[in-house]
């Protein structure tokens, strides 16, 4: 990402954003039918929500999950919208478009949606992408690497698609084994008692 292209959505001084509690919002469940709906185009024009606090506060619940990117479905809002970024740095994409792709990647990927859960899956090495800014303002860019990945990984969810369904069956089977080797070692109430000297 350009520099250009940052949005610093914390412009306040230190102890001013210490002071003030951030807003985030709670993330759905798996199985929440906000995550397997296409989402309609966001209208600038009769916009119900204000489109800059809406991925401020998309923004700071992805830092808060230790995110590098965020749809708003993942949320249970029902706007065409993602932010992405790491750091202080992030950028919100409103009505998201691939305009071209080449080249292809197989990479291992996670997602805020299904906590522990990395899938390899195959997608395009470069992207070039059409969106608008919280202001409207139409932009257009190309990503590559793990960019243009998490673009492609939030567009999905646009379109009501979780990266599951992108898996092939092998690799799905693979990942849903070792989620259940993490979640028997590390989330057993027998195991946690054990280690926390209890009962």
């Amino acid at each position: 990402m350009s520099t250009e292209d940052i949005v610093l959505y914390n412009t306040a001084e230190k102890a001013e954003v210490k002071a003030t509690p951030v807003e985030t919002f709670d993330l759905v469940s798996p199985d929440h039918p906000a995550l397997y709906k296409v989402l309609p185009e966001f209208d600038f024009a009769n916009a119900t929500i204000n489109p800059n606090e809406f991925a401020s506060t998309l923004v700071e619940t992805c830092k808060k999950h230790n995110g590098i990117g965020l749809s708003a479905n993942q949320c249970g809002f029902e706007h065409r919208v993602f932010v992405m970024g790491s750091g202080e740095e992030y950028v919100a994409y409103f009505n998201p478009k691939i305009i071209s792709s080449k080249g292809e990647v197989h990479m291992e990927e996670g997602c805020l949606s299904f906590p522990f859960l990395n899938l390899k899956i195959t997608r395009p090495a470069e992207i070039e992408v059409e969106y608008q800014d919280f202001n409207g303002v139409n932009r257009t860019k190309t990503f590559t690497g793990i960019t243009a990945r998490c673009f492609l990984h939030e567009l999905d969810h646009m379109n009501g698609m979780v990266y599951t369904s992108r898996a092939k069956p092998l690799a799905l089977q693979f990942g849903l084994k070792k989620l259940d080797k993490i979640r028997r070692k590390y989330f057993n109430p027998k195991k946690m008692n054990k280690l926390l000297n209890r009962k």
